[in-house]
């Protein structure tokens, strides 16, 4: 898991966590908060791999 295309995937992967985490909170569902901020953590990790990788 070390070259671009593996952290383009993880901020995508994020985002749609993210997404859904949110749909899922205006739905007032216990434990949405934890699906976004999870989803953050995944897209901030994809971010640093695309980071990471971009400058070589």
């Amino acid at each position: 898991m070390n070259d671009k295309k593996s952290g383009v995937m993880l901020i995508a992967l994020g985002s749609a966590i993210v997404f859904i985490g949110i749909v899922l909170y205006l739905m007032e569902i216990i434990g949405a908060t934890g699906m976004i901020l999870l989803g953050i953590a995944v897209e901030l990790a994809g971010a640093y791999i695309f980071w990471k990788n971009r400058k070589r």
